[in-house]
């Protein structure tokens, strides 16, 4: 059973909320990819519908069980295209959906999670919902998941409780990817490239292609120690990459450069993605440099997410960070 690791103030408020009567009906989640929204979402729906009534999710009884498989009938989760795109029909008929009283509970909760990646119809489906999240019914909780709050209306952040999610400590990070079959050193590589991030992690133990993009990040950046244009452009032409994979490969990169800088200005780094290679590039490049270089990372990583051709960027990065 999945489990909230550390980021519990916002499931603790929640839970407080609930004992004084006064629960949130309208909830938006913010935080990266793999940081456990969509686990804090389902805490959040475990804790309104609990049987044992204590005021937060026991995780035990047969309301938890079924909310942790998917499978209660007063937790309905929407469901994207496979580009990420919620259709339009689909959202309005939850909307009105929310009017139906629970089977069970006291509440039926409505999870939508990842909404800020429904490019092509995020106006529609915002004002699809704002009635509802404006004036929803007492027995219906609504909860959103996004990466930031920067792409909604207005109207919508302001009739939201907003929480975030964080990345966890290295010790709750390893012990809990321990506690979920990984060996230590497994779970300590899988932090050093992916941080607190506990999907991230997660995906990285699981996946050899995931493992693989790491590997590429570290030849890339060898060559940029070495002042080895030619190589590095070399490396990347030949990963032969998808958007999602440029983009994670850029989002290693700077977890690398970010380490190296650190190195640089002195600050403690438990866990560098690799101690020899930020070592190099911290003596190879000044802080300033380095982060320069982290931002020309994130600048392609956004270009990349607005669906660019890779083979340009790939092109363009290279040359802007050897110049």
């Amino acid at each position: 059973m999945n489990r909230l690791v550390e980021n519990t103030e916002a499931l603790s408020l929640a839970a407080s909320m609930a004992r004084s009567g006064k629960e949130p009906h309208s909830i938006m989640i913010c935080g990266e990819r793999g940081s456990g929204k969509k686990t804090l979402a389902k805490a959040i729906a475990s804790l309104l519908l609990c049987e044992e009534g204590c005021g937060i999710g026991c995780g035990k009884c047969r309301t938890c069980r079924l909310i942790q498989k998917d499978a209660h009938t007063d937790v309905v989760t929407l469901r994207a295209s496979e580009t990420g795109n919620y259709k339009v029909e689909d959202v309005r008929a939850l909307a009105a959906d929310t009017s139906s009283t629970p089977n069970e509970g006291r509440f039926r909760v409505f999870i939508i999670p990842d909404l800020d990646a429904s490019v092509q119809t995020l106006t529609q489906i915002q004002n699809c919902l704002l009635k509802v999240i404006e004036e929803p019914p007492d027995h219906a909780v609504i909860i959103l998941t996004a990466r930031s709050k920067e792409l909604f209306l207005d109207t919508i952040i302001s009739r939201t409780l907003q929480f975030y999610t964080q990345e966890v400590s290295q010790s709750a990070a390893v012990a809990y990817l321990m506690q979920n079959g990984a060996d230590r050193l497994s779970a300590e590589e899988a932090f050093s490239r992916c941080g607190g991030n506990i999907g991230r992690c997660e995906e990285y133990i699981s996946n050899d292609k995931i493992r693989e993009q790491a590997q590429t990040a570290l030849d890339f950046m060898t060559a940029v120690a070495d002042r080895d244009e030619f190589n590095a452009l070399r490396i990347l032409t030949a990963a032969d990459m998808k958007r999602a994979e440029f983009v994670l490969l850029m989002g290693y990169m700077q977890r690398i450069v970010r380490d190296s800088c650190r190195i640089r200005i002195g600050k403690p780094v438990s866990l560098p993605f690799s101690s020899q290679l930020c070592k190099r590039l911290s003596q190879a490049y000044s802080a300033a440099k380095l982060t320069d270089i982290y931002d020309i990372l994130c600048v392609f990583s956004q270009r990349a997410d607005s669906n660019c051709l890779i083979q340009p960027l790939v092109n363009a990065l290279t040359a802007q960070l050897f110049r």
